[in-house]
């Protein structure tokens, strides 16, 4: 009776061990068989782009198969096991998919997914591609670098005083673009929002880095071409310039003129305008240094407008240097300017007259008049030098005809104004400078 007894607890004991492992199989086999319908849905939906939500049950689907793995009352069976093995193979030949369409480690941080989980930690497939990324990583911040050297210098050309509207609208444009390259290249949450934006796109995950590097070079190459713009941009700085210049509006001319310089400093023409503007608002020093910029590249106008600057400062020996250059230019331009040679010529007669070399002067003042007979100027000048030849009737002649053509709005002939007036008067003249 006892062996029995003994008999009848044995089988019920493996009657019991029999259900646990059908009951395990059963769990192992339920996981198994919801982890390979999602991964089929999955592989069915490859070619449609399949939704996040799918891949988030798939991935769901394989911690259920991970938890039966690793219950230790769970006894799974071999055929099981191989299945899984199988599954997890092509779970991840999907890792270029899955990595494609959702970010992972965002999942993982909100998710609190553990290492041993690999399925979370799934990596695009490598390409034979991948072997340059850091050939385009390279040429991207070396193009990001540049732009932003190009960013920098053009700003500093357009944000002169205050800026237009046209200057701030590109050097802001320049700035965002520069700033979002360099944000996706150089900076982490950067780079994640760059290739969100890729992923977004379709763009594969072994052609990004490139899909980045072509945008950083598209932009330095616009840049670039940009820069190579600015004489032409210039041109238009230069030509407000004028109309202010003309209308009176010296403060508007000299900024407008300072933008064109800023943008084209190898426009001699605009820093000969820049003189003439301090020159009228009496600021001589930084005359002088605009027109002696303008001589670099030969603008004749800049000689005499800096030899009249050199009388008034009483260098005379320097003003008939430039002046004489200056002719020698003049006479070689084949389009020759009257207006340049008369003031050319009226100057050396006023150099000449401060010299006390009067038939020199006189013979120069005579060609200016046969050159522009209506211009006060060279009567003025005449004037002074038959005063100063003890001329006095024929100095009287040329003082009339100074007032008849000499202005108050010319700084000089104020001054000639003053002394025709006192001569013709009070019959005691005198003499003094002028300008052009």
């Amino acid at each position: 009776m006892q062996n029995s007894a003994v008999t009848v607890e044995l089988l019920q004991q493996l009657q019991i061990s029999d259900r646990i492992m059908i009951e395990s199989d059963l769990e192992a086999e339920s996981a198994v068989e919801n982890y390979a319908a999602k991964l089929t849905v999955l592989e069915l939906a490859a070619t449609t782009h399949p939704s996040k939500q799918q891949i988030l049950d798939l991935l769901k689907a394989r911690d259920q198969v991970y938890q039966v793995l690793t219950n230790k009352k769970t006894q799974i069976s071999q055929k099981i096991l191989i299945e899984i093995v199988d599954l997890d193979e092509r779970l991840k030949k999907q890792a270029g998919l899955i990595t494609q369409i959702v970010q992972l480690s965002d999942w993982r941080a909100s998710l609190h997914c553990q290492s041993e989980a690999w399925w979370w930690f799934l990596e695009p497939p490598t390409n034979q591609w991948d072997k340059y990324d850091w050939l385009w990583n390279a040429l991207s911040i070396t193009a990001i670098t540049a732009s932003i050297s190009l960013v920098v210098d053009i700003s500093s050309r357009l944000l002169i005083g205050i800026p237009d509207t046209f200057g701030a609208f590109t050097i802001t444009t320049q700035s965002v673009l520069t700033l979002l390259a360099a944000g996706g290249a150089l900076t982490k949450a950067g780079q994640e929002a760059i290739e969100k934006i890729l992923i977004s796109l379709k763009i594969p995950n072994h052609f990004q880095n490139e899909v980045k590097c072509s945008f950083a070079l598209m932009l330095l190459l616009c840049l670039t071409g940009f820069r190579f713009l600015l004489p032409q941009i210039a041109v238009y700085y230069k030509q407000e310039g004028h109309k202010e210049h003309d209308a009176g509006r010296l403060a508007n001319a000299q900024l407008n003129y300072i933008k064109a310089i800023k943008l084209n400093p190898d426009d001699w023409e605009v820093h000969y305008n820049l003189g003439q503007v301090y020159q009228q608002l009496q600021d001589l020093d930084r005359a002088r240094a605009e027109y002696q910029i303008a001589l670099q590249g030969d603008f004749e106008r800049a000689y005499n407008n800096l030899a009249r600057l050199y009388i008034l400062d009483k260098k005379y020996a320097a003003a008939v240097e430039l002046l004489q250059q200056a002719q020698i230019r003049a006479e070689s331009n084949k389009n020759k300017d009257k207006y340049l040679q008369y003031f050319l010529l009226k100057n050396l007669s006023w150099a000449r007259l401060e010299q006390k070399r009067y038939e020199e002067a006189r013979v120069y003042l005579e060609e200016a008049i046969d050159l522009m007979n209506d211009n006060a100027a060279a009567y003025c000048l005449m004037a002074q030098v038959l005063e100063r030849q003890n001329n006095k009737k024929a100095a009287i002649i040329e003082w009339e005809k100074c007032l008849a053509y000499a202005t108050s709005q010319n700084p000089d002939e104020d001054v000639w104004i003053g002394l025709a007036n006192q001569c013709l008067k009070e019959k005691q003249c005198l003499t003094s400078k002028g300008e052009n």
